[in-house]
């Protein structure tokens, strides 16, 4: 037995060691960030060894590296050459921690490429995401229903679970911060939930696996009250679905949408529907009603119009890292988090410039992966898991003019994962060896 481990050991080149550490980070990613990384970053380190290009030789870096120089060109000047005019409420350090944000992302952009260069390779990944996601699914369950708050430990004790208690009218979180970092990851998911299950498999088992992620998947989603985890699961079943399914998508969308304008209109008599809106939620109603947005000390329009201001203060570097929510208490007395949408936000840290080159990089390979996808010679040979792959990560950018998730580790590394997924389809010429799923 000692031999036939030994020459196991020996048959596997440095490539498959990377590879099973990227899986295991993978899997763990959802779970405990700290453990994932202990797996992903010596997989980025193997990925980078074993590249066929060195890291200059590919274009596609070249954006980002221009894009990672910018960031640093302001970190440095506003912390050592500006004048900062907000010294008594916001340090410039801020800004060369946030670069943390992005730099490293660019690199493992690049080194996680040689495990997502072929279409099992990425069905693997996408089936190990969806596997990981179970504690999320149970603890976020347990949350809701049975106020399930920790903490809990695994691995005699080497992974910890804290849960925050939810108080109304707020929903599932899991073992997120809160419920929209929640929403954000299962909308990751939910696409490869939907490849799953539309895979050409006969096995009866493997076919309750997978429509048991998917129910769940898309309850738990739908428990979080969160608008932008909703409507990732109604605009990634069209794209996701054959015609097969199509029209059933279509009449049960019809019926949802009768039904809320029902509720909301006034064409009806008041009795009639305050009785259909006793059949909804309350926290559902009000997420689409006026009486939910009673009392906001300001509208998202007002936000990004703050946020615009204080990107024309300052342009071309940008004021710094996290400084919109002191400059916005400062000037309204209230204070929020961030901007609510990723780009202002990145414009606001460090410039337009920079931000304009990321847009456009993340925006072509997106467009140019699409163009591979779904041209009409092709579709018939890309399985759901890299159609997945591209809707996940084109509701997650829709998703961050809205709101911002992406500041959560979790959220930005399986974003960049994902990318790198994107990246390697477009390279990936072999489409007639592809099997049809």
């Amino acid at each position: 037995m000692k031999y036939l481990s030994i020459e196991f050991i020996r048959s596997k080149n440095i490539g498959d060691y990377g590879f099973f550490l990227f899986v295991s980070g993978i899997f763990f990613l959802s779970s405990s960030l700290f453990i994932s990384i202990l797996f992903l970053l010596p997989a980025g380190i193997i990925g980078s060894l074993i590249q066929k290009k060195s890291y200059l030789k590919d274009k596609w870096n070249y954006p980002f590296c221009i894009f990672a120089l910018l960031i640093f060109i302001s970190s440095l000047l506003q912390n050592f050459a500006f004048r900062n005019i907000y010294e008594e409420i916001w340090d410039p350090i801020l800004s060369i921690i946030g670069l943390g944000n992005w730099i490293p992302f660019i690199w493992l952009f690049w080194a996680f490429q040689p495990y997502l260069n072929k279409t099992a390779k990425r069905r693997l990944i996408a089936l190990t995401l969806v596997a990981g996601t179970f504690p999320v699914l149970i603890t976020g369950l347990g949350q809701f229903y049975f106020n399930w708050t920790g903490p809990f430990e695994t691995l005699n004790g080497l992974i910890v679970w804290y849960q925050r208690p939810i108080v109304p009218p707020g929903g599932l979180s899991g073992l997120f911060n809160n419920q929209n970092y929640t929403g954000a990851w299962l909308n990751f998911v939910w696409p490869f939930c939907l490849a799953f299950i539309l895979e050409r498999d006969k096995n009866i088992y493997r076919k309750t696996v997978a429509l048991s992620f998917l129910i769940s998947v898309g309850f738990a989603a739908f428990l979080t009250y969160s608008r932008n985890a909703w409507l990732g699961l109604l605009i990634s079943m069209p794209i996701m679905l054959n015609k097969k399914w199509i029209n059933h998508f279509l009449i049960i969308l019809m019926l949802i949408t009768f039904t809320a304008l029902l509720t909301f209109s006034s064409v009806f008599p008041n009795e009639i529907l305050y009785n259909l809106s006793n059949l909804i939620p309350e926290k559902i109603f009000l997420e689409f009603s006026p009486e939910g947005y009673a009392g906001l000390d300001a509208t998202r329009i007002e936000i990004f119009k703050s946020g615009l201001d204080i990107i024309k203060s300052h342009p071309i570097f940008g004021i710094g890292a996290s400084s919109f929510s002191a400059i916005y208490q400062l000037e309204t007395s209230f204070w929020k988090g961030h901007s609510h949408n990723l780009f202002i936000e990145l414009a606001i840290s460090y410039g337009l410039p920079a931000t304009i080159i990321l847009l456009i990089a993340v925006s072509s390979i997106i467009f140019l992966s699409g163009k591979q996808i779904f041209t009409k010679k092709r579709i018939q040979k890309i399985t759901p898991f890299d159609r997945a792959f591209w809707v996940a990560i084109l509701f997650f950018l829709i998703s961050q003019t809205v709101d911002i998730q992406y500041f959560d580790g979790k959220i930005s590394l399986i974003a960049w994962i994902l990318l790198a997924g994107l990246k390697n389809i477009i390279e990936d010429n072999n489409f007639d060896k592809l099997e049809s799923y």
